[in-house]
């Protein structure tokens, strides 16, 4: 399939489309994902309807309209959805790639081109008040020690799309499949399983545990600006986890150029820029446009040596429904 050069997209940005272009239907769960919508209208006069799904009900949303979307454009928290829709044939392939991606957003980019970042988090880091009776975990081994066990909490990535990063943390100490070995001491040791990340946000503050293992954007939004009793901390190693941006395989050639001139911009300056001065719950990002500098409070990415998520588990649907089965169990 074409690309569309960078020239050509930059050349969409920079002229308001006519009034009667065609909208776009966004779904996303992402807080930020109405104010870049807003910002991208403004800049293009394209409209932007953004859908807000339930928390696992986005991917079997499209998977139901098949190859009759109502959709243009889905942004998720991390690769499971892309994944699994790919894999159905559901999506578009070889996206534009948009300019000034950083190399390493670019380097997250499917092989098929099926997906684009356009944020980056770490899968999972430890929430934990500063006056925990012990010190922080500085390597995800420190969960089994037995002053924290039976204190640490997550989320179940079978019922919380955006959950699967705190399961790849916790397997990329030996990888897929080895990995489940430690996931499974972790159990073994009192491992708290929540419905999803509030829940789990909700369980740490109110004392049942005391180290939340939830995504990096939540974590520093937490502790920097709704309670500053606690406290972000990174265990080794680190995982990277990117939001992507798709669209489906089956959609107009009109829609097609508006949607890709979307993306184009949720990875601009600018769009980079309205996503985090949102300041939600998903605004504590690295950006990947090598122009924009991350919000304060964030560790230097490169020193943390993040690694890939891929490299942890090419696919990331057999463990998530691993753990359902051996974590979580039937009727849990």
């Amino acid at each position: 399939m074409h690309r569309l050069a960078p020239l050509v997209l930059a050349c969409l940005l920079g002229m308001p489309f006519a009034a009667h272009a065609t909208s776009l239907t966004l779904y996303s769960r992402l807080d930020y994902a109405p104010a870049v919508a807003r910002a991208f209208t403004a800049k293009t006069g394209i409209a932007v309807r953004v859908r807000r799904p339930p928390p696992t009900g986005l991917a079997d949303r499209i998977e139901r309209e098949g190859a009759h979307p109502r959709w243009a454009l889905a942004w998720f928290a991390g690769t499971p959805n892309a994944v699994a829709l790919d894999a159905r044939g559901l999506l578009a392939r070889h996206l534009p790639v948009p300019a000034g991606l950083s190399p390493r957003a670019a380097a997250l980019i499917p092989a098929d081109g099926s997906a684009i970042p356009t944020g980056l988090e770490l899968g999972g880091v430890v929430l934990m008040s500063k006056s925990a009776p012990f010190t922080p975990p500085l390597h995800w081994h420190g969960l089994l020690a037995p002053a924290r066990r039976g204190l640490t909490g997550m989320a179940d990535p079978t019922t919380d799309d955006a959950a699967w990063g705190g399961l790849a943390s916790l397997l990329a100490t030996e990888g897929w499949p080895d990995g489940r070995r430690f996931v499974t001491a972790v159990g073994g040791a009192g491992l708290h399983i929540y419905a999803t990340t509030a829940d789990t946000v909700a369980a740490l503050r109110s004392g049942a545990i005391q180290l939340a293992l939830v995504r990096s954007a939540v974590a520093f939004h937490v502790a920097s600006r709704i309670d500053p009793s606690l406290e972000a901390v990174v265990p080794a190693p680190a995982v990277l986890m990117p939001s992507l941006i798709v669209m489906p395989r089956h959609m107009t050639p009109a829609l097609r150029r508006a949607a890709s001139a979307f993306i184009a911009f949720a990875c601009s300056p600018a769009g980079q820029r309205a996503a985090l001065a949102s300041d939600d719950m998903d605004s504590a990002f690295w950006p990947v446009n090598a122009t924009v500098p991350p919000p304060p409070g964030l560790p230097d990415l490169a020193a943390l040596a993040p690694r890939d998520p891929a490299a942890v588990a090419a696919n990331p649907l057999p463990a998530i429904a691993w753990f359902a089965r051996e974590m979580v169990g039937p009727g849990l």
